[in-house]
């Protein structure tokens, strides 16, 4: 196993020639949730799990870079250890309510269904955004993402 993030990356650059590329470190779900991140990494090892998205306005708020194709990241578990590569392959933006049913579906959350993917996000969008004292909106810009799991230990 990996003994950091930089050592896992570097063996897989070298191995497939990315020596152009830079990575960063990334999970999925909240910090504080450490069973989110156990669970999302679970099904992005998997396979199962391959698309993500965010309201645009969270990126400017955490001082983020929008995730964009070709960017390669890191993934970290739930003790923030190196479990595997990802990467961008679809990065776009797509009004709240336009966002489509088989993305949803590719999250891999809750029960699958475009209703219940916007019942959970538009919580969790609110949510998140007023941590930035920011109001979201159904018709606010959500970042979809669909990632390739590249590799794992």
């Amino acid at each position: 196993m990996a003994t950091s993030a930089e050592q896992m990356w570097n063996t897989y650059a070298q191995a497939h020639d990315l020596t152009d590329k830079t990575f960063q470190t990334r999970w999925f779900g909240d910090q504080e949730n450490p069973e989110e991140i156990r669970d999302l990494t679970t099904k992005i090892l998997a396979k199962d799990k391959i698309s993500t998205s965010r309201p645009l306005a969270y990126y400017a708020s955490e001082g983020e870079q929008i995730p964009q194709p070709g960017d390669y990241y890191v993934l970290l578990d739930a003790e923030m250890h190196p479990v595997g590569i990802i990467e961008t392959v679809v990065s776009e933006l797509i009004p709240f309510l336009r966002v489509s049913a088989e993305h949803a579906y590719n999250e891999a959350e809750g029960e699958r269904t475009l209703a219940d993917w916007q019942a959970r996000s538009l919580t969790k969008f609110t949510e998140q955004m007023k941590k930035f004292d920011r109001n979201f909106s159904t018709n606010d810009p959500i970042l979809c993402e669909v990632i390739k799991l590249a590799y794992k230990e």
